[in-house]
């Protein structure tokens, strides 16, 4: 659980000063994010060993998007209690990553993801690449 993190971003949603964004800058860089994904099962072969389609296809990351203007965010939630607000299921994979892990995803596809949202359903907090970037490093 992130209550540093939660607590910054909800002092500088309400406040935006120079002190609240150097705070949550702060908690950025040392948070670990939930990221709900879906894992995939290797293939099996007739003989039993298993086969994948390809290096790294067995893990799918979950996407949001914002119907207004049709960008796609990956979903970053600072504790389970965030993560069922989205979707209520205890069954449901993650991974914990931190922004630079996130970085590595945008920089990697920046045609195809705008960034990354922080609970999505309470606090709202977008970061684009660029931003994410400068947070990493500061």
């Amino acid at each position: 659980m992130n209550t540093n993190l939660t607590k910054a971003m909800q002092k500088f949603l309400d406040n935006p000063t120079n002190e609240n964004e150097n705070t949550l800058i702060n908690e950025l860089r040392k948070a670990e994010f939930i990221a709900p994904v879906i894992i995939n099962q290797a293939l099996a072969k007739p003989d039993g060993k298993a086969v994948y389609e390809e290096e790294g296809s067995n893990i799918k990351f979950i996407l949001l998007e914002d119907e207004e203007s049709g960008l796609s965010y990956f979903p970053a939630f600072t504790s389970k209690e965030e993560m069922m607000k989205w979707r209520s299921d205890s069954e449901q994979e993650v991974l914990n990553l931190q922004l630079k892990n996130y970085l590595a995803m945008l920089e990697a596809s920046k045609e195809k993801y705008a960034g990354i949202v922080i609970d999505a359903f309470s606090y709202n907090l977008i970061l684009n690449c660029e931003t994410i970037k400068k947070i990493c490093e500061i």
